[in-house]
């Protein structure tokens, strides 16, 4: 009996995708409405509960959704497709605010860019730091060994990821990888571990 269901479930779940396809947006709206408690639940939990990051990534999934429909290949059900682009969301998302706190905020060309974690007060000391700690850690990069400051550059200052870095540098993706990773191992020796955390 209970399979009986699930398998109506998942037929009743294809004629949706079908017709959201074909630009119903009606249907796109029913897969909205049974699936956004399940996947705002997983991502509260990915995201640490940080409600503004959460409300943020599921209007991103359903976003990616709603784009990538004529893509699915019906090969899993709606939901496992949906919960994937969820998990790829939030890992997207804890890469970003790793990286905006280790490097992400500042540019290339030396200036501070704003950065919500970092500029949350107006106090002349706090900023006074902050340029401090970005001198140093500008300082840092500079400093790094060749064969690790041009991947860490173009990683971190200029958003590339590791197979466009790797294309780029004429590098295989592993030593790319290899080499971003020793990168921050050395900042962290040559600036704490704090840097990380």
């Amino acid at each position: 009996m209970a399979a009986e269901k699930q398998q109506q479930r998942y037929i009743a779940e294809r004629m949706l995708v079908e017709r959201a396809r074909n630009g119903e947006g009606v249907a796109f709206d029913a897969l909205f409405r049974a699936h956004k408690d399940g996947v705002y639940a997983c991502l509260w939990h990915l995201l640490d509960g940080e409600a503004d990051a959460v409300e943020d990534a599921v209007g991103a999934v359903f976003l990616s959704a709603f784009r990538g429909l004529a893509g699915f290949r019906m090969e899993s059900s709606f939901a496992t497709w949906l919960y994937r682009i969820a998990v790829n969301e939030a890992h997207a998302r804890a890469r970003r605010r790793c990286h905006e706190r280790l490097l992400g905020w500042f540019s290339l060309d030396g200036r501070s860019t704003e950065c919500r974690a970092l500029t949350s007060g107006p106090d002349p000391k706090e900023n006074l730091l902050r340029d401090e700690e970005t001198r140093m850690l500008r300082r840092a990069v500079r400093a790094l060994p060749e064969p690790y400051r041009t991947p860490m550059v173009l990683r971190y200052m200029a958003g590339m990821d590791s197979p466009d870095i790797a294309s780029v540098l004429r590098r295989p993706r592993g030593t790319v990888r290899y080499q971003l990773s020793r990168a921050i191992e050395i900042l962290k020796e040559r600036l704490g571990g704090e840097w990380m955390e």
